[in-house]
């Protein structure tokens, strides 16, 4: 076959061929399209869903920061009864704004995950989009066991949150440069936690032996 006939497609292209009411292209532009297949346009349902993906991890880290400044009997308990490290944040509502902080941009870089990775017929946005998923049910454990009080089950919890969260980044930034940067900071914050947990269970295993 001709690279250089002229075929019918769908789709409009830009990279070669000529524009015209029936988007003619030539078979290299077409070839390309179909290993490219990204869904590049955006549209206001595009926003749209943008912003509902971004309200369900940020309302879930709001939520979570309510629900502990309600409870008087956590904080005291994180505040003052657990032992932590010299260079450790003392007050848990310092790590809800964090959390809160981190967790705001999640939405929005997942949803151009799915946009610019062409959706879930796709192996590695499905594989982007699950690591995503998994994170977001380990850091929705850690509220309970902070509740119990379960320091060795927390540390092993925020490690996996952690793990997820650098898995997830690496996979956004394959698929979308700008959706794995946005999920720097987070992949940062949970590593971050999980050596905080580490050392203030290993801490408190310590007084209790005395």
């Amino acid at each position: 076959m001709d690279a250089h006939h002229t075929y019918e497609t769908d789709q409009p292209t830009f990279a070669e061929g000529k524009i015209s009411d029936r988007f003619l292209t030539t078979r290299g532009a077409l070839e390309n399209y179909v290993e490219n297949d990204r869904m590049p346009f955006w549209t206001t349902q595009d926003t749209r869903n943008a912003m509902v993906a971004t309200m369900i991890p940020g309302g879930a880290a709001i939520a979570a920061f309510a629900l502990f400044a309600r409870d008087k009997e956590t904080v005291d308990w994180w505040s003052t009864q657990v032992k932590k490290p010299d260079w450790a944040p003392s007050d848990v509502r310092l790590y809800s704004i964090m959390d809160i902080l981190a967790l705001s941009p999640l939405g929005y870089a997942s949803y151009l995950v799915y946009k610019s990775g062409g959706g879930f017929d796709y192996t590695d946005t499905r594989l982007a989009l699950g690591l995503y998923g998994a994170n977001m049910m380990f850091a929705l454990t850690t509220i309970p066991l902070v509740k119990k009080k379960n320091l060795g089950c927390l540390w092993k919890n925020t490690l996996m949150v952690h793990l997820t969260a650098a898995g997830a980044a690496y996979a956004f930034y394959k698929i979308d440069k700008q959706a794995g940067m946005w999920m720097i900071p987070y992949a940062v914050w949970t590593g971050f936690y999980a050596f905080l947990t580490y050392s203030i269970d290993k801490e408190n295993q310590v007084m209790k032996d005395f």
